[in-house]
């Protein structure tokens, strides 16, 4: 192969020395042909183009760089030179054909056999163009005859000599290419290869080998043995091995290199076509262990990981556990964003999207990526199967091919942490509960909190009784259900029992939002209700220690005269809270007065149906009749308002009167119309009908309040649960109201309902 390359080296430069004194050459004969001639021609023309020419000709040769361009551009500059100078005479010679054979033959010199053909074909069709435009090309005065048979003749010798030239030419590119793409596969490979000889001595040998040698030239090897380039005396022992079985040879090879464990699949196999040597490979498998182990401890990890691209894919190298994590199997190629698609909104999204591109572009330090992370605790949903779990997600850059930034996820499943964390938070807040509920029952007479706990047993009982009942409509029970709700929020919020207040108080909204569901409630709906009252009811259970310790206090006395007593002191401090907690809560100056009560109504009557009346009625006046201390004064009231109470029995002893009044806004009937319109209570005709407004704002929902977020707030249950429990004791209840003057409520109640 390299005799080959430096016979072609040889043609090369015997066809650069040809071209020049060819120029040199021919200028010479046609200047000396035209002089003995004695033909007349402009010799500073002919001279200028002997130089050119020749100028040319030599610059070509300097700069060339592909020396197969040669081939076509070194003969291409002699036919133009010649052809001009046979102008110069006016084609006073017969030599044209023979000088182009000769460029023919210099083209297939330079050794290039496509060059050569393209050169031949573009000089005939010159001369073909030259014998068409009717130049004398063989010379003056010959026919047009001899002409053509001179250039089938030329262009027969001239495809002889590119036959001729062409199997060599053609073995000498390939050997040439062959011999170079050898080289630079054994400057470019990473893998350890080397051609040995008879004698096991090198005759070429990769940079890697050579390496491997401490040789920094591939060239310094040649010749040497083979065995010198192995270091350590284990890898000898295996390339010694290697060498003796030379030309049939295939084993792996695990040996210790400078305290790295190394490990090499090595091969020798016999040169083909007669040769006496043998090509070492050997392939250096260390990665691939140490990716195969590493691969093992991923997989063996209860932790997710996977490699993410720019557009959110999941490459193909992920722990085998991230999919039993998901509940998802054929992970790859799928968007890790369609996967977390059911456990974020689309707006949450969009913010983990914006955060993947901070983290790849790197646009802060990771110590505040990590403090933003939106997945660092992710409640994660399989839309599949139903399954729930809560994921960290950790996120780092990493570097793949061609400088593409890929996101390096590792998934922690912290669902038990997570779990235990919201159960100690959960028992925390119990026991925060649990010391609150006993501070707030300690400050409560225990009296009035055994009497609170009489009436929500009641409340409860009256619950479960419409709960079972059948007869009840959906709507009818919720109704039922909400008043009685209202009544222990009621009682509890006046007894400062906040906690427990507020609990009832997401009930009713519960309630209150199935009670204005269009369409039958679900059954579903109706049990999870059922549920939520019955978890409510046992936290009454909790009330009961505290109780018996409680009425310890109030002593045990239930002579005639002190019952009497206690039931007036119980129902007054009752009310007297009602008004007192209220105005406190809606930051108002109210003065509850009761005056004329006679302890035998309290005695003989419903007891608790008038608790609740009042309480409900009293609660009204506060949050809705009387004004805020700024309104009264601007209104030339006296900043406080009062609430005056009076219970008596009738002459005849067979009825309680009662009359509860306040000085507070009264009632707008203009504002009652708008919403008992616009609830469809009344008809638009009615609305200024006193009568059917009075009506309108006892109907179950009815409240002109906007609020109705806090445990005052206005839900249009309190006055239906006045004129539902006072019909139900076969009492009557009518109310007075003047705009700015405040309210006054009716009430009587046969002694019989007792």
């Amino acid at each position: 192969m390299a005799e080959k390359k430096r016979k072609r080296d040889i043609g090369v430069r015997i066809a650069n020395s040809l071209s020049v004194l060819l120029v040199i050459f021919l200028g010479t004969a046609f200047l000396f042909e035209n002089w003995v001639a004695g033909i007349t021609i402009d010799y500073t023309i002919a001279g200028v183009i002997i130089l050119a020419a020749l100028a040319i000709i030599i610059s070509i040769i300097r700069t060339a760089l592909n020396l197969y361009k040669l081939a076509s551009n070194i003969p291409g500059v002699l036919f133009l030179f010649y052809t001009m100078l046979m102008g110069v005479n006016h084609w006073a010679t017969s030599h044209f054909m023979i000088v182009c054979l000769a460029f023919c033959g210099i083209s297939c010199l330079y050794s290039s056999f496509n060059r050569t053909v393209i050169y031949v074909i573009l000089q005939n069709i010159a001369i073909g163009f030259l014998v068409i435009r009717g130049t004398p090309v063989s010379g003056p005065e010959v026919s047009i005859l001899v002409t053509l048979v001179n250039w089938v003749l030329c262009i027969f010798a001239s495809v002889v000599m590119v036959i001729l030239t062409r199997s060599a030419t053609i073995v000498l590119n390939r050997a040439i290419e062959h011999q170079t793409s050898f080289r630079n596969l054994l400057a470019t490979t990473e893998n350890y290869v080397a051609m040995i000889d008879e004698s096991n001595k090198v005759v070429y040998a990769s940079r890697t080998l050579a390496e491997m040698g401490r040789v920094k030239e591939t060239e310094l090897v040649q010749g040497r043995p083979l065995l010198d380039l192995f270091p350590g005396k284990g890898l000898k022992l295996l390339a010694g091995d290697m060498i003796r079985e030379k030309g049939n040879y295939a084993k792996d090879w695990e040996f210790t290199l400078n305290g790295q464990k190394r490990y090499f699949k090595a091969a020798s196999n016999s040169l083909p076509g007669g040769h006496s040597g043998s090509l070492i490979s050997l392939y250096d498998m260390t990665h691939l262990a140490e990716r195969d182990e590493i691969a093992a401890m991923k997989d063996s990890m209860k932790i997710g990981l996977f490699f993410m691209d720019q557009n959110y894919i999941i490459q193909d190298h992920y722990s085998r556990y991230l999919e039993e994590m998901l509940s998802e199997t054929d992970l790859f190629g799928r968007l890790f964003t369609d996967i977390i698609a059911d456990s974020v909104n689309p707006s949450e999204m969009e913010g983990i999207k914006d955060y993947f591109d901070m983290v790849r572009e790197r646009t802060l330090d990771q110590e505040m990526l990590d403090d933003i992370n939106p997945l660092n605790e992710l409640h994660y949903v399989n839309a599949k199967t139903g399954e729930r779990k809560v994921f960290q997600f950790v996120f780092g850059t990493v570097e793949r091919g061609q400088g593409e930034v890929f996101l390096l996820v590792t998934v922690y499943d912290i669902t038990t942490s997570v779990e235990l964390q919201q159960r100690l938070a959960e028992e925390e807040g119990k026991r925060q509960e649990e010391m609150q509920a006993v501070f707030e029952l300690i400050q409560v007479d225990p009296n009035v909190f055994s009497d609170f706990m009489s009436d929500m047993e009641f409340e409860f009982n009256s619950i479960d009784t419409v709960l079972k009942n059948e007869k009840h409509s959906t709507y009818d029970a919720l109704v039922k259900i909400y008043q009685s709700a209202h009544a222990i929020k009621s009682n509890a919020v006046i007894l400062g029992l906040n906690i427990f207040g507020n609990k009832v108080h997401k009930l009713e909204a519960k309630i209150k939002k199935l009670r204005d569901q269009e369409g039958e409630v679900p059954f579903i709906e109706m049990l999870n209700l059922t549920m939520d009252i019955e978890k409510i009811s046992q936290e009454r259970e909790g009330f009961k220690e505290i109780i018996d310790k409680l009425q310890s206090y109030a002593g045990s006395s239930n002579g005639g005269g002190k019952a009497e007593k206690q039931n007036v002191k119980v129902m007054i401090e009752s009310l007297s809270k009602t008004a007192s907690k209220g105005a406190e809560d809606l930051e108002k100056m109210i003065k509850f007065v009761p005056h004329e009560i006679d302890p035998e109504a309290i005695d003989k009557g419903p007891r608790r149906v008038m608790k609740d009346v009042l309480m409900q009625l009293i609660r009204n006046s506060v949050v809705h009749g009387i004004e805020t201390p700024e309104e009264r004064k601007a209104n030339g009231k006296n900043e406080t308002g009062i609430i005056k109470l009076l219970i008596k029995m009738s002459e005849d002893r067979k009825q309680i009167n009662i009359k509860l009044t306040d000085d507070g806004r009264g009632l707008d009937y203009r504002k009652i119309a708008e919403k008992a319109i616009l609830k469809n209570v009344i008809k638009k005709e009615d609305a200024n009908n006193k009568d059917m407004l009075i009506k309108a704002i006892f109907a179950p929902g009815f409240s002109t309040a906007e609020d109705e977020d806090g445990v005052h707030a206005g839900r249009g249950i309190g006055l239906n649960l006045v004129r539902d429990r006072l019909k139900e004791i076969k009492g009557n209840i009518r109310l007075r109201s003047e705009s700015g003057k405040g309210i006054v409520f009716i009430i009587t109640i046969p002694v019989s309902a007792a």
